[in-house]
């Protein structure tokens, strides 16, 4: 008999998190397991790569969350009382506390038992799978890159993580710093990385673009990334300006969104870059982009492991990537990629490198097996079966 395993997330839209859990998702054999994937927010638009095998499950909480009078008066208005109630646990369990959350139970009418309850994100989904969902065997995964939760907030997680076999993260870098801030439950932390499948990115590459890469006029850079401060996607732009005044021909492709679009577009602008950087929006398969970039530049600030900088090494485009610890993992300066200062004139100093250097740059378009054989399916998910068949 196949064993039922739960995986629980916001949504599916153009992200990390959601581009790792749909790499797993692809890799798990269905001959031997029964799956369910629980959303909240949306379906997203990675949903059409989930696997047919997979059961999607689908509670819309938005209804749930805001301004406590103006919800429950809306709800009520509406007649949605599972939002309704589901809001009014929030409210108790912000005074009594998560384990308030096991309230919610017949709401979502969720009879099964399952082998595995794995919650993807750290939040609501370990709220809810912590004490909602029947398993033995309960697991999370922590994304983040840092650790900024106050004291109050930090108890409250480590009330939660308790009810949690083990948390996952993403990079032993990850691990130290999740057990210098929460203390107590140490044992409990282990390293899984993501998944990179190099074969299917490297098929997925093979799409057409709208843009040409290939002129050559112009030296094509790429940034994938959120659109928020400690993306450091804004540097790009200061970057951008530095080398342009400095006699280079870019073209600066930004892939992703978020609230710091407005900053970008205004400071594209100031700049007078419109004809050399460009803000492409989320895609979902940005992988031909990634191919056809002569540089992918990555100026995150902080990153627990970073997956579009492995999936640039899977398609040998060279890299140039702001110092953080995930990276500062797998990537051996001067080697495979160039780790530079989190900061415009160190995005600025990597660029130039490549241009000028072209051993150095050739270097970098080299095979990187050696590097992307831990993060493969096989070596990964031996180590997530091992997890799920625990009890």
């Amino acid at each position: 008999m196949k064993k039922k395993i739960l995986f629980v997330n916001g949504h599916l839209n153009v992200g990390g998190v959601e581009n790792s859990l749909i790499n797993l998702l692809k890799s798990i054999d269905y001959n031997y397991y029964d799956i369910d994937l629980i959303l909240f927010e949306e379906l997203g638009d990675y949903s059409n790569e989930v696997p047919k095998e997979v059961n999607i499950i689908y509670y819309d909480l938005s209804k749930a969350y805001g301004p406590i009078l103006q919800c429950i008066l809306q709800n009520i208005k509406n007649g949605n009382w599972f939002a309704l109630i589901l809001r009014l646990i929030f409210l108790i369990e912000k005074v009594i506390g998560p384990k308030t959350l096991f309230l919610a139970k017949p709401l979502f009418k969720l009879d099964k038992n399952y082998h595995c309850a794995i919650a993807y994100r750290v939040g609501i989904c370990t709220d809810f799978v912590g004490y909602v969902i029947n398993s033995k065997n309960k697991v999370t995964w922590w994304h983040h890159g840092t650790y900024d939760y106050p004291v109050n907030q930090t108890k409250r997680l480590i009330e939660v993580f308790k009810k949690f076999n083990k948390i996952i993260v993403v990079s032993d870098s990850t691990k130290k710093m999740l057990e210098k801030n929460i203390q107590g439950i140490n044992d409990k932390f282990i390293t899984i990385s993501n998944i990179i499948n190099v074969d299917a990115i490297r098929q997925k590459a093979t799409e057409e673009t709208i843009f040409d890469y290939n002129n050559n006029e112009n030296i094509t850079l790429l940034s994938i990334g959120r659109l928020s401060p400690e993306k450091g996607m804004i540097n790009c732009v200061h970057a951008c300006k530095k080398l342009v005044d400095n006699g280079y021909f870019v073209k600066w492709y930004l892939i992703g969104e978020g609230t710091q679009r407005g900053e970008i577009e205004e400071c594209i602008k100031d700049y007078q870059l419109e004809n050399n950087i460009y803000l492409l929006g989320a895609i979902s398969n940005p992988y031909p982009y990634i191919k056809n970039a002569h540089i992918y530049v990555h100026p995150s600030l902080v990153e627990s492991l970073s997956i579009t900088v492995l999936e640039a090494l899977a398609l040998n485009t060279p890299v140039t990537v702001a110092r953080s610890m995930g990276p500062e993992e797998f990537l051996r300066h001067n080697e495979n990629g160039l780790l530079v200062e989190p900061t415009p004139a160190g995005l600025f100093k990597g660029i130039v490198s490549l241009i000028k250097d072209d051993h150095l740059y050739n270097q970098m378009k080299n095979d990187k097996s050696d590097v992307l054989k831990k993060f493969s399916p096989k070596v990964i998910m031996e180590k997530i079966y091992n997890l799920i068949e625990v009890g």
